[in-house]
């Protein structure tokens, strides 16, 4: 398992310790006080998911918000899964995916300015929201506090504003961690950004994502010889554009630097840029010497890491090494089983890019096993293209 899968599940751990000992405590002295009896239980659901909406869209408010201050356009605002997006300049509406705990605002820096944007705002008002969230909270327990029958109506709504505002602050707890974890939270990047190169970085890739979710695959990409998570995901997009062309040479050495700064990335953006550059080497150099180059070069730690890895990048390179080297179908059918998942959290400005990369990897799994009957894994390079008009 990942440091980052480990430390999501120690925060979920935590929140979880949080919201038990709240059922316990404040949930039950009020159940014991209520009028509502039998209805309690459906009273407290129903603040649940108040509170889970009511949040949801508090938090991406905040973060358009501070978009808006900090300099940036907003590209979509998505809440649970309600996607709002801006396309030829019309506000358009569609159910999508999200990279987040409730939610997700794409921004992309705006142009013509004299002072770089700065991401703090857009990072930091979720907080800000949810302080004023549980101040007026606090002013309605006063408000309850002069009414001494705790089975009156108004203590009733005030728990239920309480239970609310409760759910906010674990999503909060959650958001501002200042680690990795298996979603982006605004704390971790927000300490990331604290580094002027950092933000430089995170400017940068906000851009060229928008720019090739636009379907501009074209755009010129600064890249940055100092690597952090930020300038080495940058990178990375530079590095789609040269596959898409064809420059292998020029792809791998932004891979080598990437893969040199081991100590300074988190574990899977080295694991993807390793499995980056055997598949390049397997799809570039003659069979025997990128078979060499994979037991010189790639640790068995390593090989085991792909092949547990849903990713785009990880199941390409694995059916190559499966179907290639160990001549395992199970193995390769084993990858393409999730191929579904991998491609679902595909980021979208490099979609189109992983399934005509994934399909050159399966054809050439199948030039060499043809009776393997593998044909039906290949992916529709068209849906992609669908789907953005």
């Amino acid at each position: 398992m990942r440091k980052e899968d480990v430390t999501a599940v120690i925060v979920y751990l935590f929140i979880l310790a949080i919201a038990l000992f709240f059922g316990i405590t404040v949930l039950q002295v009020r159940a014991g006080q209520s009028s509502l009896n039998n209805m309690f239980v459906l009273y407290v659901i129903g603040a649940i998911l108040a509170g889970l909406l009511a949040n949801a869209i508090l938090f991406e408010l905040a973060h358009l918000a501070g978009a808006k201050i900090g300099g940036y356009h907003v590209a979509s605002l998505n809440i649970l899964g309600l996607c709002w997006y801006i396309q030829d300049g019309k506000v358009k509406f569609k159910l999508s995916s999200f990279d987040g705990l409730t939610g997700e605002t794409k921004i992309h820096p705006k142009t013509g300015r004299k002072k770089e944007p700065n991401p703090t705002a857009y990072l930091l008002f979720g907080t800000l929201f949810f302080v004023i969230e549980a101040i007026l909270v606090s002013i309605l327990f006063i408000v309850a506090l002069q009414t001494e029958d705790k089975t009156a109506p108004i203590w009733d709504a005030t728990y239920f504003f309480v239970v609310m505002a409760f759910i906010g602050a674990l999503a909060l707890i959650y958001n501002i961690f200042p680690f990795k974890l298996d979603s982006a939270n605004d704390g971790y990047r927000l300490v990331l950004v604290s580094n002027a190169k950092n933000r430089a970085a995170f400017n940068e890739l906000l851009r060229v994502e928008h720019e090739i979710a636009q379907g501009n695959l074209n755009v010129e990409v600064r890249t940055f010889e100092e690597i952090t998570n930020f300038t080495a995901d940058l990178n990375l997009n530079k590095v789609y554009i040269l596959l898409e062309k064809k420059e292998y040479a020029e792809a791998e050495k932004l891979i080598d630097n990437i893969v040199a700064a081991r100590d300074k990335i988190s574990d899977v953006i080295y694991l993807r840029a390793v499995a980056q550059l055997v598949y390049i080497k397997i799809m570039t150099l003659p069979l025997e010497e990128a078979e060499k180059y994979f037991e010189e070069k790639v640790p068995v730690p390593i090989r085991r890491d792909i092949s547990k890895d849903v990713s785009m990048v990880s199941i390409r390179t694995y059916i190559l090494m499966e179907g290639l080297f160990d001549k395992s179908r199970s193995e390769c059918l084993r990858a393409l089983n999730v191929l579904k998942t991998a491609l679902k959290h595909t980021t979208p400005s490099r979609k189109k890019v992983e399934i005509k990369l994934f399909n050159e990897a399966l054809n050439k799994v199948i030039d060499a096993h043809p009776d393997w009957e593998l044909e039906t894994y290949i992916l529709n390079e068209e849906v992609v293209e669908d789907k953005k008009k």
